[in-house]
């Protein structure tokens, strides 16, 4: 399922900048209209929609938090996608270091797909926009797989299918960019 960020209205702008001067009506309105966008991000992660819906509070109180900070009006989707993937990462690491998980769940958790660490590590210590500047460099191809990658947060099958390029090119093409990102970013 591919879930792509929601178009903001100019109506939108108007309520985040005015949940940005503290406005908590405006704030709520987000909240309630972003809120199954969310949902569904996580759940993409968790594979439970019960923990989606329970984490997506944990995303808002992060982003009302951050909300100062944002200024990219036009890709607020886009920002609470990150936070969203970022918040779902650190909860899973989170779960899986856990000693104390009931026996269910830890079947469950050992079946999930390992993350690597360092790839997401480096991808969580770039912002959003950071990725957007440093994704323009690129080829507009392996932009647009980096962008469905680690943006829309589709995987390689997905990009393959929608863009009609074997799963092994674009694994190549991540590998080839992640070094890099890697090489470039070194520093953080």
């Amino acid at each position: 399922m591919v879930i792509k960020n929601p178009r903001i209205t100019p109506e939108e702008v108007g309520l985040i900048k005015r949940a940005q001067n503290g406005d908590i009506r405006a704030f709520n309105k987000l909240f309630n209209r972003y809120k199954s966008f969310v949902d569904s991000v996580l759940f993409h992660y968790l594979k439970d929609m019960d923990e989606a819906k329970d984490i997506t509070n944990i995303v808002f109180l992060k982003v009302y938090n951050k909300l100062n900070t944002f200024t990219a009006y036009k890709s607020f989707g886009g920002w609470l996608r990150i936070i969203a993937n970022r918040t779902a990462i650190d909860y899973l690491r989170e779960m899986k270091h856990r000693d104390t998980v009931v026996e269910d769940e830890d079947v469950r958790l050992t079946s999930l797909e390992p993350v690597d660490t360092n790839e997401v590590d480096l991808v969580n210590r770039l912002t959003y926009n950071q990725l957007l500047e440093y994704f323009k460099d690129f080829p507009s191809n392996v932009q647009r797989i980096c962008e469905m990658f680690y943006i829309e947060n589709l995987t390689v099958e997905q990009i393959g299918k929608e863009l009609n390029i074997p799963t092994g090119t674009i694994k190549s093409i991540l590998s080839r960019t992640r070094a890099k990102i890697k090489k470039h970013y070194k520093h953080f």
